[in-house]
Formats: structure tokens, C-alpha cells, sequence
């Protein structure tokens, strides 16, 4: 099963690709993937209202045809207009779908996060859904960029690919906010079999952990089947606002090695190696805090990896200070 979608999805590319004159909301393309950004409880997924952020990542061939461990920034997530939805506590998923205007080999397909509640832990694959169920799904998801394209006005910081828009925000059936389509039960409205947000915490801008959300391919099983969906990679939400996707992670992080360290005034420079995946992060405490584990001590500072040598800097004047990397 896994060779014949696979084969799907590469016949599938070219089409999706022709006929994507740009990866915008305005103009959307089904098949483009979506981010979505809104307010809400981290405990409850409640909304907290005020507005939505929907984000036209582009086709999802582009995700699909990545190399195994190729790690890319999602450019069009944009600082200024997330800092108005904000990065404490938000919800945050990414999604597209295969309606009945693609070929029929894979219509009512479906592409979504599943969110990781342990930073290096891979999620488990839930069961695809029948045609049907996953038609339910993507009869809310239609609404989403619909919505969106009728609030490009809404903010001047909007643009044609990433749109801010009222929590609130129906047009009726068939134009809604990324949170009315989602609905209160946050399964777009009990069409949808599990939580597929991510939860920011209060406390996310300062913590320095990012968090990671699994994307599945749910293509549509038979009746009574119990296919489970294609793991493809994961999005990582950083805490500075910056969105990055990893395609076929290797189940492994390479471990930093610690090569250099110097400070000048109140600057400590720390040199390590990186592999080429993974989010390495620098984390240090007083002598107080040696007792913890070190995977406890404050993150400072963040970095992708790129396979050769990093250095982070932190500005510290204690004299009481011990570092360390973690790769996660």
C-alpha cells in the first residue's frame, strides 16, 4: 500500500504544480498547505478570541518531494503578522486536502498534523478514514481559505498568501474563520477523529523548547479498514515565531560536541557541532542548579542544525555560570 501511494502522490506532483499559478489565498489552490494560528487555552484548546492568522504554505508536491532529513523554513509564517495573534498560547496545525476537482485516485484525501506531546517522540499513525469520512473533513477545511479570501482587507498586514482574520469571522456554510471551521469540539465541527492542534504554553517565548507537530498522509481506506496514515515529517514551531518543516526525519539526532568557548565582556561565545537535523539548544544555571538534569536547565538560546559548527552567543555578566548543548 505504501509503494502504490507513494507512486500516486509522484504521478500526482506535476498536476498539482501546472496548475498553482501562486500559493495564495486569493486564488487558492486545493492541494496548498495551510498553517493556521489562533488564540486559545493550552490546557482546553478553548478559543481566547481575537484573530486568527491562515498561512498558504504552497502545494503540497513541494513537501512530498523533499529529500529524506531536508529541513526548510516556511518563509511566508511572518513575524509581525503572527505578533498579532501572539505565540503564547496558541493553536497551531497545519493541513490540506484532495477534493473531487483531483483525479480520482486520490480524491477525499487528507494531509494533517498530529501533535507531538514529547518534543523527540514520534506520534503514533491514527487510522485513515473512509472517502466519506474524509469528505465530511474537507467540507469544513474548504471554508478555511474561502474565509480567509474574503478577509485579505481585514489588516494592512495581510497579504494574498497569509491573512489575519476575526476568531469570529462566518459568512455562512461556505466562509469561515480557521476557529469556526475547527468548531468548539476542535475536530472541524465532529467531522475530524482526534486533536490535530498544537497548544503553546504561557510561557513559550521564554522556555526554549520549540515543539514539533507530525504531518500524515490520510488517504481514504476502505470500509472496515484499518490503514494507518503515512508519517511525511514534521512541522517545528520555534519560540522566536519561526515555523520550519522536516521531510523523512532520520530517527536519530546526531549529539553536539562542544569545541570552543570564549567571553569577551559580558558576551560567552559557545562553538558545537550540529547535524544536519534536529534543534540544538544552548541551556545553562548557576551552581545552584547543577543537581537537575541538564535537559531541565533554562534554554537560552535555539539553532537548527546544518551539519557543520554553530556558535551562539549569550550576554551574561555572572561570574556563576555552567553551559550546555542539547539536541533534540
Amino acid at each position: 500500500m505504501f509503494i502504490k501511494k507513494l507512486g500516486l502522490i509522484a504521478m500526482l506532483a506535476s498536476f498539482i504544480i501546472n496548475n498553482l499559478t501562486a500559493a495564495t489565498l486569493t486564488n487558492y489552490a486545493v492541494g496548498d498547505v495551510l498553517i493556521c494560528f489562533r488564540a486559545a487555552n493550552p490546557s482546553t484548546g478553548a478559543s481566547l478570541g481575537g484573530t486568527n492568522l491562515v498561512v498558504d504554505a504552497g502545494a503540497i508536491s513541494y513537501f512530498t518531494n523533499l529529500a529524506p532529513n531536508t529541513k526548510v523554513t516556511i518563509a511566508s509564517v511572518n513575524g509581525t503578522q503572527l505578533s498579532q495573534v501572539g505565540t503564547n498560547k496558541v493553536g497551531w496545525s497545519a493541513f490540506t486536502y484532495f477534493d473531487d476537482s483531483i483525479p480520482p485516485a486520490v480524491t477525499n484525501t487528507i494531509f494533517i498534523t498530529n501533535p507531538r506531546s514529547s518534543l523527540n517522540v514520534q506520534t503514533s499513525a491514527h487510522n485513515c478514514g473512509t472517502s466519506s469520512q474524509n469528505n465530511n473533513t474537507i467540507g469544513q477545511m474548504a471554508e478555511i481559505p474561502a474565509g480567509a479570501a474574503n478577509n485579505v482587507s481585514f489588516s494592512p498586514l495581510s497579504t494574498s498568501s497569509a491573512v489575519l482574520e476575526l476568531d469570529t469571522y462566518n459568512f455562512g456554510a461556505n466562509a469561515e474563520s480557521y476557529y469556526n471551521a475547527v468548531g468548539p469540539t476542535l475536530d472541524f465541527n465532529e467531522t475530524f477523529t482526534y486533536a490535530f492542534e498544537q497548544y503553546t504554553p504561557a510561557n513559550f517565548t521564554l522556555s526554549g523548547n520549540p515543539q514539533r507537530s507530525d504531518f500524515y498522509w490520510m488517504y481514504p481506506a476502505p470500509l472496515h479498514a484499518t490503514d494507518p496514515a503515512i508519517f511525511l515529517g514534521y512541522f517545528e514551531f520555534e519560540t522566536n515565531g519561526v515555523m520550519t518543516y522536516t521531510a523523512y526525519p532520520s530517527a536519530t539526532v546526531v549529539a553536539p560536541v562542544i569545541f570552543s568557548f570564549s567571553r569577551s565582556g559580558t558576551a560567552n561565545s559557545i562553538t558545537f557541532s550540529t547535524g544536519p537535523t534536529g534543534t540544538y539548544t544552548l541551556r545553562g544555571t548557576n551552581s545552584a542548579g547543577l543537581t537537575s538534569a541538564r535537559i531541565n536547565w533554562p534554554g537560552l538560546a535555539s539553532t537548527n542544525g546544518t551539519g557543520s559548527n554553530v556558535t551562539i552567543q549569550d550576554i551574561n555578566s555572572s561570574s556563576n555560570l555552567f553551559y550546555t548543548i542539547t539536541a533534540q
